[in-house]
This record gives structure tokens, C-alpha cells and sequence, in this order.
């Protein structure tokens, strides 16, 4: 499962999860410039989070966006 964050023509921002085993996700953020002479993505950040722990970063994302307003 993905999802493209953010995204202009030149800049892409995705985020993937991906079961492992059990309750272990495999999570990565990764960026994408499509625009640069070797086009290719990157990772930015990754972890082997277990479904708790995808839990808990849904419920501070869900804090701030109510923040927000």
C-alpha cells in the first residue's frame, strides 16, 4: 500500500507500507525528482514498525492535524 504525500512537477514525496510478518510492517518515505538528469527515487526514512506502533503515529498525526485546526 503507497500513497504520493506530496507532489509537483518537480518533486514527488511517497510513503509505502508493507506487511512483513506477523503484526511487522515495513514503513518508507521516499522521494522522487523527476526532473534530474538520472531520475530515481530515494529513501528518506524507514523502519520495521509493528501495528502498535503504526497506531500510535496515525493517533500524533491525528493530534496535530485537529490542532491545526
Amino acid at each position: 500500500m503507497h500513497a504520493i504525500i506530496q507532489s509537483t512537477p518537480a518533486w514527488h514525496l511517497r510513503a509505502s507500507i508493507t506487511p512483513i510478518r506477523g503484526d511487522q510492517h515495513h514503513l518508507m518515505v521516499t522521494s522522487f525528482v523527476p526532473t534530474a538528469r538520472r531520475p530515481q527515487e530515494h529513501v528518506r526514512w524507514q523502519a520495521q514498525l509493528s501495528v502498535d506502533e503504526l497506531r500510535s503515529l496515525r493517533d500524533i498525526i491525528d493530534k496535530a492535524l485537529v490542532q491545526a485546526g
